[in-house]
């Protein structure tokens, strides 16, 4: 039968293989826990990067309409402006002219 000090001992050695196998457990969670933090935060970055891509995207096109637009619009006035100027003609010579002979 053994004695007290050997139980005492043994439970003593017990307690310390328990300790460290708490630790290694604790060491393995945390491990764990960081890696799904990093993962997340990858996964974060990622959608991101999608994020600011499409938005750069959806700008330029949203550039690129206006440009048109712009574009139509100013080539519009362009037109009505040389019509305008192309129906001055007659009455500018007629003027010129006029003041040629004079």
């Amino acid at each position: 039968m053994p004695s007290i000090i050997e139980k005492i001992s043994e439970a003593e050695a017990q307690a310390s293989s328990i300790r460290k196998e708490a630790a290694r457990q604790a060491r393995a969670i945390e491990a764990s826990a960081h890696q799904a933090a990093l993962d997340r935060l990858e996964a974060a970055r990622e959608k991101g990067r999608a994020l600011a891509a499409a938005s750069a995207l959806k700008a330029e096109e949203e550039g690129k309409r206006l440009a048109r637009e712009i574009g139509q619009e100013q080539a519009a006035e362009s037109a009505r402006r040389k019509e305008a100027a192309r129906q001055a003609l007659p009455r500018a010579a007629a003027y010129i002219l006029e003041r040629v002979k004079a």
